[in-house]
């Protein structure tokens, strides 16, 4: 299926990996790395997935034992894959659902991925930022687009950003958000047309993330 080709590109990633030494600064290259490679995998995934389906009312939607949930106009479908890397086996994960051209936002998009445990230091505040960063600018970049802006948008004391960014010669909009808890990367994405890119189902969507299963820090 043309929702898995992001994983060729994190096995082609990994082939040229070098062995990693147990350090902060290890990890944290390659921890970037592999999040460079993983938005950019969601945009191929953007860029390749077609057939509408059509939306009914809002819902929650929360996939059984993963301990969060949001709300959506319609049903979500999924798909995931096993990759094995230096760092142990990563499973990243992806629930999408389109809209139909009468609707406010044509592409409802939430990924994540659980990195290796203790990849991430809670006290690493400038890795944090650099990993965000990396993400944040390979994603727009990969859409050929302008990132109008970026802002930290936290869950709790979670870090996470918020960002807004245009493509296709400013023709389309993009808003997301990314929070990292604890080792797992949440990337929420609502995609829509400029001409309705005010429309408030798209901060309804990102507002809506709550954890069901992690104590709120």
């Amino acid at each position: 299926m043309k929702i898995f080709v992001f994983i060729k590109i994190f096995l082609k990633y990994n082939q040229h990996s070098a062995k990693l030494c147990c350090n902060t600064f290890s990890n944290t290259k390659y921890t970037i790395l592999t999040a460079r490679t993983f938005i950019a995998g969601l945009t191929i995934t953007l860029l390749t997935f077609s057939g509408l389906i059509g939306q009914s009312e809002w819902k929650s939607f929360g996939p059984s034992d993963q301990g969060f949930e949001i709300m959506v106009p319609g049903d979500m479908r999924d798909g995931q894959k096993k990759v094995l890397t230096d760092l142990g086996e990563i499973m990243p994960v992806t629930w999408m659902l389109e809209g139909k051209p009468s609707d406010s936002n044509f592409l409802y998009l939430l990924s994540y991925i659980d990195y290796p445990q203790g990849t991430f230091h809670p006290d690493s505040t400038e890795m944090l930022k650099e990993f965000f960063l990396e993400g944040l600018t390979t994603h727009i970049a990969d859409l050929r687009g302008d990132l109008v802006y970026s802002t930290e948008a936290p869950y709790g004391s979670y870090p996470g950003i918020l960002f807004r960014a245009t493509y296709d010669n400013r023709k389309f909009v993009v808003k997301g958000r990314q929070i990292l808890v604890d080792d797992r990367l949440y990337f929420l994405q609502v995609y829509t047309i400029t001409q309705k890119s005010l429309n408030p189902d798209m901060d309804r969507y990102l507002e809506s993330f709550r954890l069901t299963a992690h104590t709120i820090k």
